[in-house]
């Protein structure tokens, strides 16, 4: 049943997303999974008063759309929130492999996660570093392809010098979000006086929303640690080198690194 039900919901929210768009002037939330995007979703919400239905039956009505297609000329405004690839993979790992079993309440989700960890092979799981390379290759070969159909940086470059979309980086949001959440609500041609936007920033704060500070993890949370450059502590030199190999470019294009200088200069 739960099959059925997901699978009609996420039916209907493709056909809105693509065909149904502009005729009902949606704003739309893109990322590749892990990067932000229901903390964006959530905050642009409460500051417009649109309603966003997180794995609900889209509605025919003005609404935020969160969701991870690909970019198509069918969309009205659409904000692609990015983040280092890096800790994406990072944040991916913790979500895809170390998952909580014994919390997950749909059956497919659980069979999933036990089949992942089957499929990957992995001695300890836990042992983020040491497995990290060949979940690398996993995610590149296997998973986001048989998924989506496309890479982080396959998403992002669809993304990049559309007139109708403002990329805003996850980085940037860690930084101000009070500022960001202003340049998100210009573009999609929504004004709120900066009290209200800092009440918002405040109400989805990682702190209110997980009682932890930015950086206190809880591994198995869907809010993990919030912040940026925990790669570091999980990345090998193996690491390092497969993903330059894959995505070093949109890792130079997005401004995260200058040159492939940063592959020899880091320290395991």
């Amino acid at each position: 049943m739960n099959y059925i039900k997901n699978k009609w919901n996420s039916l209907s929210r493709y056909i809105l997303w693509h065909y149904l768009s502009k005729r009902l002037k949606l704003i739309h939330v893109a990322e590749y999974p892990k990067s932000g995007g229901s903390w964006l979703t959530q905050l642009l919400s409460s500051s417009t008063n649109l309603p966003t239905r997180r794995n609900q039956l889209a509605r025919y009505e003005r609404s935020i759309m969160h969701g991870h297609y690909k970019y198509s000329k069918g969309f009205n405004k659409t904000i692609c929130l990015v983040r280092d690839g890096r800790d994406v993979l990072t944040s991916y790992y913790h979500h895809l492999v170390l998952g909580n079993v014994n919390t997950l309440n749909d059956n497919l989700k659980r069979n999933n996660l036990l089949q992942r960890r089957e499929a990957l092979g992995f001695k300890d799981i836990n042992d983020v570093k040491a497995n990290l390379p060949k979940f690398i290759e996993y995610i590149h070969n296997d998973y986001t392809k048989k998924l989506n159909g496309f890479t982080w940086a396959e998403f992002i470059d669809s993304y990049l010098s559309v007139e109708d979309v403002l990329v805003v980086k996850y980085e940037d949001m860690l930084l101000d979000a009070t500022k960001e959440l202003h340049r998100v609500l210009d573009f999609v041609d929504f004004s709120l006086d900066d009290i209200a936007i800092k009440k918002n920033v405040d109400k989805y704060s990682f702190k209110n929303q997980t009682n932890r500070t930015p950086g206190e993890e809880d591994k198995k949370s869907f809010l993990r640690k919030g912040i940026s450059g925990d790669w570091k502590n999980y990345f090998n030199q193996e690491s390092v080198r497969l993903f330059d190999n894959y995505y070093g470019d949109m890792l130079i294009k997005l401004g995260y690194e200058k040159d492939r200088n940063w592959v020899e200069e880091f320290k395991d």
